[in-house]
């Protein structure tokens, strides 16, 4: 056996030269590593850990390369049993209807979900009305399960959530550092399910023509589209966050044109801060057209229900009636 790099004999379990001090596996594990760092791009924590794992069989303990790997291997290691630690759903996301309706009730078994749930529904409902309350508190709730879903699937921890009257409600992740391609899919969950809830609300109006079932789908659809503003720490700013400066310029772009056919004012906002963050040099380098496609079809659904479900009146008043 002999060194690739110098040609001087080695032993057969030598992991590094003693006339050059080489790496015997460099070119394997130059492999590994690009493997490793693509693995974590994609949220695919376990495999990372794995690729890891196998590095360190090829490095001399003691070597910086060793302990930075060791660090890293046991960091994931961490994340991961934060994760599945959940108070809400030790198991893993739900992938089916089923699964998700009961993942959804779960999230009430916690009990400062469930608490300041109800504190922010006799809030609203003073303020405006407990129909109207029930459906801005519930919409806000299937939101952030969402979130917390895609946290699971992902191997991200995070807390349950956490209602906050006037503010909304939170989730908050327990990771140092997530890739923007997981960012993107925990920010853009959110609205995800809260369309779902948006378009179920809609379709019970049209059967039963029960306003309050409109007053459900308008709000909801408007909340979660007001999320799709790439600013601060709303679901549109994480949402961007795995999108190319060209990808960025196509949200805007298509904001304007659904605007044009929508005529919901929300989309310009949209479209105004998007445009904005064309200049704020936050982009990767990689596309991520599953990304892409998913906030352009969020601003599609959630602007045809803000367009077709009736607007009558409820918490959020004229605030929805001066953007729609």
């Amino acid at each position: 056996m002999t060194c690739p790099a110098c040609a001087g004999e080695l032993e057969e379990a030598a992991l590094s030269c003693p006339q050059c001090r080489g790496l015997v596996h460099a070119a394997k594990l130059e492999d590994l590593s690009r493997r490793a760092q693509e693995a974590w791009r994609l949220g695919r924590f376990a495999e990372e850990r794995a690729l890891w794992a196998e590095s360190l069989a090829l490095l001399p303990e003691g070597t910086v390369q060793h302990q930075s790997i060791s660090e890293r291997v046991a960091a994931v290691d961490a994340q991961l049993a934060s994760a599945v630690e959940s108070e809400i759903s030790p198991g893993p996301a739900p992938d089916t209807f089923s699964g998700r309706l009961r993942f959804l009730l779960m999230g009430l078994t916690s009990s400062a979900t469930f608490i300041s749930m109800l504190v922010s529904f006799g809030i609203y409902g003073r303020m405006s009305g407990y129909r109207s309350a029930a459906g801005l508190v519930i919409s806000i709730y299937i939101h952030e399960m969402g979130h917390l879903a895609a946290c699971l699937r992902y191997g991200v921890p995070a807390s349950p959530p956490v209602f906050v009257p006037g503010l909304g409600a939170f989730i908050r992740l327990r990771a140092r550092k997530i890739p923007p391609i997981v960012d993107s899919r925990v920010g853009l969950a959110g609205p995800i399910y809260g369309l779902g809830a948006a378009i179920a609300a809609l379709a019970l109006y049209y059967v039963t023509r029960v306003k309050t079932w409109g007053l459900i789908a308008h709000e909801g659809a408007f909340l979660n589209l007001m999320n799709l503003i790439p600013v601060w720490q709303l679901d549109g700013s994480r949402g961007i966050h795995s999108l190319t400066r060209a990808q960025r310029a196509m949200i805007a772009a298509a904001a304007v044109v659904l605007f044009a056919f929508l005529k919901v004012r929300l989309l310009l906002a949209v479209a105004a801060v998007c445009i904005y963050r064309l200049f704020t040099r936050d982009w990767p380098r990689e596309s991520d057209a599953a990304g892409l496609m998913q906030f352009l079809w969020l601003l599609i659904a959630l602007g045809c229900v803000i367009a077709t479900a009736p607007d009558v009146g409820g918490f959020l008043g004229d605030a929805t009636s001066s953007l729609h």
